[in-house]
């Protein structure tokens, strides 16, 4: 071995040995003062704290802080003098290890390094009387002045702590689990400067208990450094990271306590931050007010926080945020493609304090897709967050055709035109809200064509305008076609915006409506209820997908009221034609009511009242009309012989005035069903004629073979009929004709039950021509030979005339 080798072993052995042995003597001073070192430990800390300071036992940690001395205290607390009351020690710990200054020992003085805090609790509490258990860390006032330098604590850590702040005047809750705390102290002449390396879970961090919590739940991680500056009392935080559950947030803040209050502005910054995550950050009071929507991907968000550190002082808040391509969720609304910035902030009149009726929210440049449906707003703002009105001006141009999804497929089909809207809105944030809104603006249609899915109705060359007045909305310059019909619509719908969610059912559509030509065939499906065809699964996803707004469309149009005021030069309704139509139309949830109809047809004129109602499967209807002066032939003829075939169009002609009270069900395609008619008819027939009608052409084969049956004549006929289901009673009713005169009375069954008994003289009335006397006619009438007849039905089906008055016997 070299000797210079040795040498150095040699030297650094016997150092080794050396410092062992000097460790050892420390040891054995530090054993042999255990009762004198705890009690100046004690003291050393007593003199920072008032208050009832026990220490159970203190160990010495060799080995542990080697080459240093170090000591473990064991079951250490602080108490006040009311702790027998309120049971919050405001320190209590299993474990105080203490590092102290191994020069300072050998002059016989503890000077305190280094303080680790294992397994406790530490409680500051205010109870509601304002008393507080923080006055024991204000320390003593020293019997005489301190002479050299103080003792410092230079490192300070924690492990498995308990952290809590309780005041109940300040409506303050901090609790934290202190998982671990490394604190690093650098003094100075100018203050001092700190390194902190925290992992710590945030039970509570409530500064207004009324409020809830910030960050609850969270754990917190960091590495934060921290400077403090004597001359001015400022503390400073330079903006470093904060991990809550491992997403950073950059967080920067400065204290001024060289003023009281003191004054102090934090700085955050949070880039590609989860939306979801943000809230969380936030009290439950202001996340419930965004809980509403959330976005796919993160959003970039910086805040500043400034104010005095005063109680009950609200600091003043400016959030800015930025949202890029991204995708907006919502409760029934989904935009795609989203952009904007934003700002928040709590004072928007100076001097009126920072509180939410003095917050605005602002969105700038807004952009997005609505199922395709681009959306533009310039400055979208919430002002007043105490009763939240938002205000925006919205536009967006787009073909028709994207709306089928945006409404909803089962409710409108658009397959041509093109919309334009320009809407200034300002309302309600929150549905539940009750403030009144306005919406004025336009929205404009060309050149459209839809379907109207549950009437399986189509329209096209669809022009209209929807202009927005405030609460209300009218209807200007509609123009549409379905099929051969065509109408001009105004119209309008008051109080839409309070009523639209809140009350569907009593919103009134008022429409005006002109037309050259409405074909009712073509509308047929409009007289029965609302078809949806549409499968549970199809109704679950459309329902999922379709915005608030619009899946309250349907209810409103299935809800709502309509009043329709008609003028129609032609309208047409099976074989019936007429003209110089006038009526006013009631569309609601029962059906339809018409009043006041007023039409010319047929060569004279009706007025009409009446209506349709859903009653279960059947559509019931009511008809009362007032005919005057038609031709019967083309009054039977338009209303297809009034569902039965015993006297049709083919049989009868004249002059026909009547008072009807008419009830039926009706079918789908609009007909009346078989049997269901019930009323009465009270008419008048002039100038009148039978052709070719069965039941009197089978009486002339038997006793008139020499008089034309085929066309029978006659001036007037007048009479009640009762319709009673498959039946129609014919009151005794005298038909003065050319060929006969005949005595009617019965029952005509439809399309059996006919029990018509028919008294018959067969005197001419050709012979009576030239009698005028009535008294006379009517004798000459029933003189000579009468015969009486009995129609019943027959085996083929048809009615059959039988020689007898059909009494019983005969």
């Amino acid at each position: 071995m070299p000797r210079w080798l040795r040498i150095t072993l040699i030297t650094s052995g016997s150092l080794l040995v050396l410092v062992i042995i000097l460790w050892f003597v420390l040891a054995l001073v530090v054993r042999g003062r255990k009762a004198e070192i705890l009690a100046e430990i004690t003291s050393q800390l007593s003199e920072r704290i008032s208050g009832n300071l026990e220490i159970q036992d203190m160990e010495p940690s060799l080995i542990r802080s080697f080459p240093n001395i170090s000591v473990t205290l064991k079951n250490v607390s602080l108490k006040d003098s009311l702790y027998a009351t309120h049971k919050h020690a405001l320190l209590d710990v299993e474990e105080v290890y203490v590092k102290v200054n191994t020069f300072a020992l050998l002059r016989k003085k503890v000077d305190i390094r280094e303080v680790s805090l294992k397994d406790g609790k530490i409680f500051l509490y205010t109870d509601g009387s304002g008393y507080t258990n923080t006055y024991l860390l204000k320390g003593k006032q020293p019997a005489k002045p301190a002479t050299g330098k103080s003792p410092t604590i230079r490192r300070i850590i924690m492990e498995n702590m308990k952290f809590t702040m309780e005041n109940h005047i300040k409506l303050k809750l901090f609790n934290f689990d202190i998982r671990n705390l490394r604190a690093e102290m650098d003094f100075d002449g100018s203050g001092w400067q700190a390194k902190v390396n925290l992992e710590t879970f945030i039970n509570d961090l409530q500064f207004n208990t009324t409020k809830g919590s910030y960050a609850k739940q969270k754990l917190l991680k960091a590495d934060i450094g921290v400077q403090f500056t004597r001359e001015n009392k400022t503390l400073r935080i330079p903006q470093q990271d904060f991990r809550f559950d491992g997403q950073p947030v950059k967080i920067g803040g400065e204290f001024n306590f060289s003023q009281q209050p003191a004054l102090f502005a934090i700085n955050i910054n949070g880039n590609q931050l989860p939306f979801r995550f943000a809230t969380s950050l936030v009290t439950p009071n202001i996340a419930t007010k965004l809980d509403s929507i959330d976005f796919e991907k993160p959003i970039d968000v910086t805040a500043i926080i400034r104010g005095r550190m005063k109680f009950r002082d609200t600091p003043y808040v400016k959030v800015n945020w930025a949202v890029k391509d991204n995708v907006l969720d919502g409760k029934a609304l989904r935009l795609e493609v989203v952009n904007f910035t934003g700002e928040f902030f709590n004072e928007v009149q100076p001097g009126l304090g920072h509180n939410n009726a003095n917050s605005r929210l602002s969105i700038r440049q807004f952009s997005a897709l609505y199922d395709s449906i681009p959306i533009k707003a310039d400055t979208i703002r919430v002002i007043n967050l105490e009763h939240p009105v938002l205000t925006g001006r919205f536009k967006s141009s787009f073909p028709l055709t994207r709306l089928t999804n945006a409404i909803s497929p089962e409710l409108f089909r658009f397959t041509a035109g093109q919309a334009l809207v320009d809407l200034d809105y300002a309302g309600t944030w929150n549905q539940k809200d009750t403030i009144p809104g306005y919406l004025r603006g336009t929205i404009q249609l060309k050149d459209g064509a839809f379907t109207y899915v549950p009437r399986n109705q189509a329209f096209h060359t669809c022009h209209a305008t929807l202009d927005f007045a405030g609460e209300d909305l009218y209807f200007r310059n509609i123009s549409l076609q379905s099929g051969s019909s065509s109408v001009q619509m105004e119209g309008s719908m008051k109080n839409i915006l309070n009523l639209y969610f809140a009350a569907p059912d009593k919103v009134q559509i008022e429409w005006s409506v002109r037309s050259p030509l409405i074909n009712i065939n073509e509308f047929q499906t409009f007289f029965t209820k609302r078809q949806k065809k549409v499968t549970v699964q199809q109704a679950r996803k459309n329902k999922q997908k379709t915005s608030r707004v619009m899946k309250q469309l349907e209810v409103v149009l299935e809800q709502c009221s309509v009043n329709m005021d008609m003028t129609v030069e032609k309208i047409r309704y099976k074989n019936f034609n007429a003209g110089n139509v006038k009526a006013n139309l009631r569309m609601d949830q029962q059906g339809i009511a018409l009043s006041n109809g007023a039409l010319q047809a047929a060569g004279g004129h009706m007025n009409l009242n009446g209506n349709i109602r859903h009653n279960g499967n059947d559509e019931k209807f009511t008809v009362k009309a007032d005919i005057r002066q038609v031709q019967v032939d083309q009054l039977f003829q338009g209303f297809g012989n009034f569902g039965q075939d015993g006297v049709t169009a083919k049989n009868i002609r004249g002059v026909f005035s009547a008072t009807a009270n008419v009830t039926g069900n009706m079918k789908d395609d609009a007909t009346v069903k078989p049997h269901t008619m019930y009323g009465t008819v009270a008419f008048t027939l002039n100038k009148g004629a039978l052709v070719n009608f069965e039941p009197l052409m089978n009486v002339g084969k038997f006793v008139f073979r020499k008089r034309d049956m085929s066309n029978i004549t006659f001036e007037k006929i007048q009479n009640t009929l009762d319709i009673k289901g498959n039946k129609i009673y014919i009151h005794p009713m005298l038909i003065a004709s050319s060929v006969l005169n005949v005595e009617i009375e019965g029952v005509y069954g439809i399309p059996k039950g006919t029990d018509i008994k028919l008294r018959v003289p067969l005197r001419n009335p050709k012979k009576d021509e030239l009698v005028t006397d009535g008294e006379e006619l009517d004798k000459r009438r029933k003189s000579g030979i009468v015969i009486n007849l009995h129609a019943v039905d027959g085996e083929d089906g048809k009615v059959k005339l039988k020689l007898g008055k059909g009494d019983k016997g005969e």
